[in-house]
């Protein structure tokens, strides 16, 4: 699409990938992680682009962390899942571990909420995509499917799919959505996660051993 940018980074203890697509002056963030507030910022500066969606693919806070504090700066809403948004104020559906080294005690609270609704049609910045909803790794794991890409979030990484031995993960449904909406993912689509390297779907589809294992 002209005239689209997309940054991406990866910030905070677990390298959670996040990142900022902007277009035609306007810009959203996807699963901003702990710390990736500030290189939001010099982002938004260096492409001229004014914040206006926070977008997250999951309720675990490695992907949550900063979006209060984005959305509280830049007046803009939070779009999650409802499934996950119980785990917004930090201290759900995580570790007592993880809560200690993301600081859940000092997150900013989410104030402007909006649900992603499986089979939406979500348009921010001028640009389109579908929301899937695709439980498995969180009750509420979604992925963002535009014509040339998807943000999968931590259901789909390369060569491998996000863990399900986690509170609130389901490894059943995790392999029906395998089976389902990220099978049905066009061969040609990037594919942005939320942790590691950019692959595509043709690439997962030919070598990913979660995928090759469906026999389909």
């Amino acid at each position: 699409m002209p005239g689209m940018q997309l940054h991406g980074f990866a910030a905070g203890p677990y390298n959670t990938n996040t990142y900022v697509l902007s277009h035609e002056g306007e810009a959203f963030v996807v699963d901003p992680g702990m710390h990736a507030h500030k290189q939001v910022e010099q982002t938004l500066g260096a492409t001229g682009s004014e914040l206006v969606a926070v977008v997250l693919t999951h309720g675990h806070i490695d992907h949550t962390r900063d979006a209060g504090t984005l959305a509280r700066q830049y007046n803009v809403p939070v779009h999650i899942h409802p499934d996950d948004a119980f785990m917004l104020a930090g201290k759900d559906g995580v570790s007592r571990q993880s809560q200690v080294l993301f600081d859940a005690a000092n997150i900013t609270p989410v104030t402007d909420r909006r649900d992603l609704v499986d089979g939406q049609e979500l348009v921010l910045a001028g640009v389109t995509f579908q929301v899937r909803h695709a439980p498995g790794h969180s009750p509420g794991s979604c992925l963002l499917v535009h014509e040339q890409f998807c943000f999968t979030g931590d259901v789909l990484f390369q060569g491998s799919i996000g863990r399900t031995d986690f509170e609130g993960s389901d490894p059943a449904l995790m392999d029906t959505t395998l089976r389902g909406p990220v099978w049905e993912l066009d061969d040609s689509l990037q594919l942005f996660p939320g942790h590691g390297a950019t692959t595509s779907m043709r690439a997962e589809r030919a070598g990913n051993p979660f995928l090759l294992q469906l026999g389909m």
